[in-house]
């Protein structure tokens, strides 16, 4: 029975109707444009992904794959580049700390690490970012505010879908990665006059600007695309004309770790539970045992 109980909640996914509450803000947008015949791509992806890890939830990385000749490359991608300020035609990889491009691409560990600690010394304060995500049956509906937002004016919230790990077959995988970590699937970008949304209609906007700030984004979940292994990303940022681009507050919640933690959560009770029928079962052999 309590192996049944366990195997039961191993296999649990995201289906029917769940909803996860996140507050933050806090974490700095670290996005890269590269692709998988980038040969200096793949030399820095061996200091790139251990530093991304031992900064947990200081960053959020995206990578923004191009849409020559890189499988991984599509509509969201060739939207975010052309919002940062450069094209497929601009030499890879690049890199971006909240919005600004780094002037020469870091070529060690070490130097991308004072990157992230430029980008949030620059980041003098952020907001409290409050992302509500339900899911039920056919939709995921996302709701994002801050209620003291930093400024509204000319400002967006931005709605990302990443799949955490992309696989490569060898035969694209000219730079000999056969993975490619947080890759940018989908985007959704509102604004108080406007919206920018690729690919087109996969998911319906609304926001409102009153004492704060309340986006909402309501999509079934993308075809093609792993629920259970994809990473959401919230953004409230600006794009200022002529002077660049910044992130006010950014958060990011990964599905899978998630379930992890919620399988991770029913063990203590389940022992218990075992515990308590072993020990039921025991009493009862010694109180049988007895009798005769």
């Amino acid at each position: 029975m309590v192996v049944f109980l366990i195997l039961s909640v191993s296999m649990g996914v995201v289906t029917g109707e769940s909803t996860v509450e996140i507050r933050g803000g806090g974490s700095v947008m670290f996005e890269q444009a590269t692709a998988v015949w980038c040969d200096v791509c793949a030399q820095h992806e061996a200091w790139i992904s251990p530093m991304v890890e031992s900064n947990g939830e200081r960053l959020i990385r995206v990578n923004l794959h191009s849409s020559i000749n890189d499988p991984l490359g599509n509509e969201a991608s060739k939207y975010r580049r052309t919002w940062l300020g450069h094209s497929d035609s601009d030499s890879t990889p690049l890199y971006h700390f909240d919005g600004s491009k780094e002037l020469t691409p870091s070529s060690s560990r070490g130097e991308l690490q004072r990157s992230l600690l430029d980008a949030e010394a620059d980041r003098i304060s952020h907001e409290i970012l409050d992302v509500s995500i339900a899911f039920d049956s056919s939709t995921v509906t996302i709701e994002a505010r801050i209620d003291d937002p930093i400024r509204k004016n000319g400002t967006q919230m931005t709605l990302m879908i990443m799949e955490t790990v992309a696989s490569v077959s060898p035969e694209d995988a000219t730079n000999g990665i056969l993975e490619s970590h947080s890759v940018l699937q989908n985007i959704a970008t509102i604004g108080v006059n406007d919206s920018s949304i690729f690919p087109s209609d996969w998911v319906s906007t609304s926001i409102e600007y009153e004492t704060g700030i309340i986006a909402i984004f309501n999509f079934q979940w993308p075809s093609g695309l792993n629920a259970n292994s994809s990473t959401i990303v919230v953004i409230h940022e600006e794009q200022i004309p002529n002077n660049g681009r910044t992130t006010l507050s950014a958060l990011s919640w990964s599905i899978q770790s998630s379930e992890v933690q919620k399988i991770q959560s029913f063990w203590p009770p389940l022992i218990g539970i075992g515990i308590l029928i072993a020990s039921i079962v025991l009493y009862s052999r010694i109180k049988l045992d007895t009798e005769q």
